[in-house]
């Protein structure tokens, strides 16, 4: 019998084996490609407010500087990105009209703009009617703001076409809105946390809920009453609970540390830790849940639960924690930028406070690690350069020479930073 195979034979072999020669390499490629430089929400992916590598000098020279561009109005909302264009929001100190606002990324044109208008009403003299930083995915961007008399969340393309919008009812805070709406896959959260407590005469209490919203349609998917007391402004996070479903770590003064499931909104676990408001953001450091709360008089604690198991408190730090900014972590190292300008690691699960040091100023931005480089900034817009290791180094400080309340955006080859009235790009993009 021949067996010998056939010229049909060899070619058809030949083609197999180019088409799993061309998979394997581009597995291999896939692999080793970098990370997407997208930075979709408040604090980057996930909120972790941390990438593993940056190539822009920090601190940097003036030749480093990519653009910088004048920005309408002021707002403590930051930035975020997708593919090749910036969103953030601003807004008018006297009337609060609201801008939603897209930029490109390569030279720091305007491409659109979308103006709302709106009334003025009370806020916290740090705060600002555009407090709130969009998210964004492949096709949308999604913005939040609100008013006593309505809280809005709305999608718009990302050339400016609204795509929809919902009305969330009345909105009750004494220092104004400042949530963010984060993505998960394909359900859009949004914390709507509310006062119930210290108001004035007449003025009902408001209602606490997560909502949880389909982001191509805006359909509700869920909601999750929550207990209301004051308004807190945590964005929550990710993380697989112990039977392996996907589930969101959030915080606020009435229900403390506590998680629900990302498909159903159920609770699943809480510990009541908190008697003071929760500005921060939840996060995660190995088994820990990680939550702040405090005042504008101080008394601030840093509180750590286990994410998994019975949920108990396994420690609290009431020295130099912060309030308003969200910690950053890099493998087992905590470090907490306080209001007051005192920078401390922390070593877990240990807790071992490896140094704490006094930079200085006033601090209202979340302080984030590019690769090894630890990076806060003071209200005056002095941004500090430390290294993020066990052993205190500074590297270096810049004077933005404005004021500075919104937390960077970070990429491998640019920085972004947005001032009262200013976009710069550091780098390049």
């Amino acid at each position: 019998m021949n067996t010998r195979p056939n010229q049909t034979t060899i070619a058809q072999r030949f083609s197999l084996l180019l088409c799993a020669a061309i998979a394997t390499w581009s597995l291999r490629v896939s692999a080793s490609e970098p990370p997407s430089p997208d930075w979709p929400r408040f604090r980057g992916e996930n909120g972790v407010g941390a990438i593993p590598e940056c190539s822009v000098p920090i601190p940097w020279k003036d030749t480093d500087v990519c653009w910088q561009i004048s920005l309408p109005g002021k707002g403590n909302s930051s930035p975020v990105v997708a593919g090749e264009r910036v969103f953030l929001m601003s807004a008018d100190p006297n009337s609060a009209e609201r801008y939603i606002l897209c930029y490109d990324l390569k030279s720091g044109n305007e491409l659109w703009r979308v103006t709302s208008d709106s009334e003025p009403h009370t806020i916290h003299t740090r705060s600002s009617y555009a407090s709130s930083s969009p998210c964004v995915n492949e096709q949308a961007v999604f913005v939040s703001w609100a008013k006593p008399d309505n809280l809005v969340l709305k999608a718009f393309s990302h050339d400016g076409k609204e795509l929809w919008s919902r009305d969330l009812g009345r909105y009750i805070s004494q220092h104004g809105f400042g949530a963010s709406p984060a993505l998960f896959g394909k359900t859009l959260v949004l914390f709507n946390s509310q006062q119930a407590q210290e108001l004035p005469p007449g003025v009902e209490p408001g209602q606490s809920r997560v909502m949880a919203f389909h982001c191509d349609t805006g359909e509700l998917i869920w909601e999750s009453s929550r207990t209301a007391t004051r308004a807190c402004y945590g964005v929550p996070t990710l993380f697989k609970d112990e039977a392996g479903k996907d589930a969101l770590l959030f915080t606020n003064t009435g229900d403390g540390i506590f998680a629900l499931d990302l498909a159903t909104g159920t609770q699943l676990w809480g510990n009541k830790v908190f008697t003071k408001r929760t500005v921060s953001s939840p996060i995660i450091v190995g088994d820990l849940a990680i939550g702040t709360e405090g005042s504008g008089g101080g008394g601030n604690i840093l509180f750590g639960v286990q994410l998994h198991g019975k949920h108990e408190l396994v420690f609290q730090l009431n020295r130099a924690a912060p309030y308003v900014p969200t910690p950053v972590a890099k493998d087992n190292l905590l470090f907490l930028w306080s209001d007051n300008g005192i920078v401390t690691c922390l070593k877990l699960p240990e807790v071992e406070v490896v140094w704490s040091k006094r930079i200085g100023g006033n601090v209202s931005t979340s302080p984030l690690i590019a690769g090894d480089t630890l990076i806060g900034i003071a209200e005056d817009g002095t941004l500090t350069a430390l290294a993020a290791t066990e052993n205190f180094q500074e590297l270096g400080s810049v004077k933005l020479e404005d004021t500075v309340r919104a937390t960077p955006l970070l990429s491998r080859d640019y920085i972004l930073i947005r001032t009262d009235s200013k976009l710069l790009c550091i780098g390049q993009p």
